[in-house]
C-alpha cells in the first residue's frame, strides 16, 4: 500500500495540478515516423503521485520529456498538457525555463549525463538556486549543504567541492534529487530516480517525497519498473505497453487485483520471497508464470573440491587521504555466483573496477583460475581479457556512441571469441535474442535505444567472448522487471551450461538473494559480513546487514569516510557499547564458513535480533520526522 497522507489520495481529489489529454509522441526515422506514445490521458492533483510502469521503450520518458518539453526536433506530439491551467504547448522558451526548476522539476535515470562534468557538485546546486531565488552565495551554498545532508549524503560540506566523477552511481543520484527538491517545485517529475540507490537509502528517499507532498503538496510523477517502488510511493498508477495505457487505477488495486495480462506478467517476474535459482526460473511471459522447477544434478562426494575462479588478497585501496578498501579477502568457486551488496560508496564499484583491471589497487593480489593477474588491464593477455569481463552500471558510458550495435557486437565476437565474419554475424542475431531485443536493433545506434535497451547491449557484449567470470556491477538496474527476469534467467542458464562464474553487485537484495550461492557485505570498504547465501539472508546477521535486510534509513554521520579505531559501523549499531568504539571486532566464522566481523556471539546477535529490529524501525522514523522538519 501507498505511504501517502490519506487527505491526497485520488478519492479525496484536489484542483488539477497536471492533465495530460490524449498524448502522442512520433519520431522521424528513416522508413516513415515510429510511433512512442499513444492517446495518453491521465492527471495529477496537488500532492498526489502518479506512477507510470512498463517495459523499456513503452514510452515512458517520452511522455516524461513531452510534458517537460525536452523532446527532440525530429519528435512530433499532439493533444492536450495543461499545467497549473496554462497550455505547455503554448509557451514560449523564456516562460519555459522559468517554469523548469520554480515550478517542475525532473530527476533523470542517468545522474552521470544530468550533472555537468566541468562543475563542481555545489556550483551546480548554487546556481541552480541562485537562478530562481534571491540570495547570496554563501546563503546558496548553506542551502546546497543542507540539502546534500537531506539525502543522506555523508560529509555533505567536502562534496559540494567534488566533481560528479569523484562521485559513486548512487551519490550522484542524490546530488541530482538534492538539486531537484531544492526550490520546492509544484511538480516533480522523477525518471528511474532510484535504480542506483541502495535499500536504506531508498527509504530515506521515499520519505523526502513523502515529506514534500504533505509540506508543500508538490505532486509527483514516479516512472519507474521498480514495483515496489511505485507500491510505497505512488496513489494511482498506470501501466504502458507500447505506448498505450493498458491499465490505470489505484495503485494498492492494480498490484494486489491486476486487471490485464501484461500487469499480471510484470508482478510475476519479480524475484521475491524464498524462491532462489535453485528451486524456480522467474517468470517472462505475459501471462503464464514459467516457474518450472530445474533441479540441480546430483553431487558427487568423492569429486575434487570446485576450482577458484577468483581469488583477492588483501585488497586495499586509496584515494588521495580517503581509504575506499581495507584488506579484502575474496573466494569465487567456479560456476558459482558471490553477490556483494552494500550501501552507495561502500567501495563495491571500485573493488570490481580493481578486479578487471581498471583501477590498481594500492595493495594486494588477483588470481584468475589460479594465474596471477597483472593490475592493470593494458597489460593482460587477451586469452585474460576473453576470461573476464564486466558489465557496467551504466551503459551510457560504455557503449561507443558512434558505432552501430552490430559493430559493437562483432569487436569481441572478431577479437575475443576469435570467430570468422560469417558466424559472428550470425552470433549477434543469437545475442540480441539471448537478451529480447530484436534483430532490427543491430542496425541502431545507441542513442536510439532506450536506457534499458542500451544495458541489454552492454550484457550482449560482455557474453560475446565466451567469458568464464562476468563482474556484473548492477546489471539489472535500468531494466523492466520482465526483461530482468529473462536476463536473470539467461545468466543462469549460461552458468549451467558453461560453468561462467559471477561477482553479482546489486542494491537489489531480493536479485542477490535469487542469484547468489555466496554473499559478502561491504560497509566502508570493510568486508563485515560474508557467507552462503541462505545463512547471510535467514541470520542472524551483522547489525549492518541486518539494517540493509529490513531497508531501514539510518542517517550516516558525517565524516563516515575517516579511518576509526574500532568497528567501523559502531557510530550506526544500536547495541554497541565502549568496546566496540574502541577495538576492531574479530571475524568468527562458523563451521558453514559463514563469518561475522562483530564482537559478539553468533548466538548473542541471534537473541538480540528483536532489539536491534526495534532500533532500526525507531530509525526510520526518526529519518521521516528529520525529512517533514527540514521540508
Amino acid at each position: 500500500m501507498a505511504h501517502a497522507n490519506p487527505t491526497t489520495r485520488a478519492t479525496a481529489r484536489t484542483p488539477t495540478l497536471l492533465q495530460v489529454e490524449g498524448l502522442c509522441v512520433t519520431y522521424a526515422q528513416e522508413h516513415g515516423r515510429h510511433t512512442a506514445v499513444q492517446n495518453l490521458s491521465f492527471d495529477i492533483a496537488h500532492g498526489e503521485a502518479f506512477g507510470l510502469v512498463g517495459e523499456s521503450g513503452s514510452g515512458k520518458s517520452s511522455a516524461a520529456m513531452a510534458i517537460l518539453r525536452y523532446l527532440p526536433r525530429h519528435a512530433r506530439t499532439s493533444g492536450s498538457l495543461l499545467f497549473e491551467g496554462s497550455d505547455l504547448s503554448t509557451l514560449s522558451r523564456k516562460q519555459l525555463r522559468a517554469l523548469r526548476g520554480e515550478r517542475i522539476a525532473a530527476v533523470y535515470q542517468h545522474a552521470g549525463a544530468a550533472l555537468n562534468p566541468g562543475l563542481t557538485i555545489g556550483q551546480q546546486i548554487v546556481e541552480t538556486l541562485r537562478t530562481h531565488r534571491p540570495m547570496s552565495r554563501p546563503e546558496a551554498r548553506e542551502r546546497a549543504a543542507s540539502l546534500l545532508a537531506q539525502v543522506r549524503l555523508s560529509n555533505p560540506r567536502a562534496v559540494l567541492d567534488r566533481y560528479p566523477h569523484e562521485l559513486s552511481g548512487g551519490m550522484q543520484q542524490r546530488a541530482t534529487i538534492a538539486m531537484a527538491i531544492g526550490l520546492e517545485p509544484a511538480l516533480l517529475i522523477l525518471d528511474e530516480p532510484t535504480t542506483a540507490l541502495d535499500a536504506s537509502v531508498r527509504t530515506e528517499i521515499v520519505a523526502i517525497l513523502d515529506a514534500l507532498r504533505r509540506e508543500h503538496r508538490t505532486g509527483l510523477l514516479l516512472i519507474s519498473h521498480d514495483i515496489d517502488l511505485i507500491q510505497r510511493t505512488t496513489d494511482r498508477m498506470g501501466v504502458m505497453r507500447n505506448g498505450l495505457l493498458v491499465e490505470q487505477g489505484k495503485t494498492g488495486t492494480v498490484t494486489t487485483r491486476p486487471a490485464h495480462a501484461y500487469t499480471r506478467g510484470l508482478i510475476a517476474s519479480l524475484p521475491r520471497g524464498h524462491v532462489t535459482k535453485h528451486t524456480g526460473r522467474l517468470a517472462t511471459s505475459d501471462d503464464r508464470p514459467d516457474v518450472a522447477v530445474d533441479p540441480d544434478p546430483p553431487r558427487d562426494a568423492t569429486r575434487q573440491p570446485p576450482r577458484t575462479a577468483l581469488r583477492c588478497t588483501g585488497i586495499s585501496h586509496t584515494y588521495g587521504t580517503h581509504s575506499v578498501l581495507h584488506n579484502i579477502h575474496l573466494e569465487i568457486e567456479a560456476g558459482t555466483t558471490y553477490g556483494l551488496i552494500g550501501e552507495s560508496g561502500s567501495g563495491k564499484s571500485t573493488l570490481a573496477k580493481i578486479v578487471t583491471g581498471l583501477v590498481k589497487p594500492t595493495s594486494g593480489a588477483i588470481e584468475l583460475f589460479g594465474e596471477t593477474l597483472d593490475a592493470r588491464v593494458e597489460s593482460r593477455t587477451t586469452d585474460d581479457r576473453r576470461t573476464l569481463q564486466m558489465v557496467f552500471q551504466s551503459p551510457d558510458t560504455t557503449l561507443n556512441p558512434r558505432h552501430r550495435i552490430h559493430r559493437i557486437l562483432s569487436n569481441p565476437l572478431r577479437r575475443l571469441a576469435r570467430l570468422p565474419r560469417v558466424e559472428a554475424h550470425r552470433q549477434i542475431d543469437a545475442l540480441l535474442r539471448a537478451v529480447q531485443l530484436q534483430a532490427e536493433h543491430r542496425s541502431s545506434m545507441p542513442g536510439a535505444l532506450s536506457g534499458g535497451q542500451r544495458q541489454r547491449v552492454a550484457i550482449a557484449r560482455a557474453f560475446a567472448g565466451t567469458p568464464r567470470l562476468v563482474v556484473l556491477d548492477e546489471p539489472t538496474s535500468a531494466l523492466d522487471v520482465s526483461v530482468q527476469a529473462a536476463v536473470l534467467n539467461l545468466l543462469n542458464d549460461l552458468q549451467r551450461q558453461r560453468g561462467t562464474s559471477y561477482l553479482l553487485i546489486s542494491h537489489d537484495l531480493n536479485v542477490v538473494r535469487y542469484m547468489a550461492d555466496q554473499v559478502g557485505v561491504l560497509y566502508r570498504g570493510h568486508l563485515v559480513e560474508t557467507g552462503p547465501a541462505e545463512r547471510v539472508f535467514q541470520g542472524p546477521n551483522h547489525p549492518y546487514t541486518r539494517l540493509l535486510l529490513t531497508s531501514a534509513g539510518c542517517k550516516d554521520p558525517a565524516g563516515s569516510s575517516l579511518a576509526r579505531r574500532g568497528c567501523v559501523f559502531a557510530d550506526r549499531c544500536p547495541i554497541a557499547d565502549a568496546r566496540c568504539q574502541q577495538e576492531s571486532p574479530p571475524a568468527r566464522r562458523d563451521d558453514a564458513g559463514h563469518m561475522i566481523r562483530c564482537w559478539r556471539e553468533r548466538a548473542e546477535l541471534e537473541v538480540l535480533t528483536p532489539t536491534i529490529q526495534e532500533a532500526l524501525e525507531q530509525c526510520v522514523a526518526a529519518a521521516t520526522q528529520r525529512c517533514h522538519s527540514r521540508l
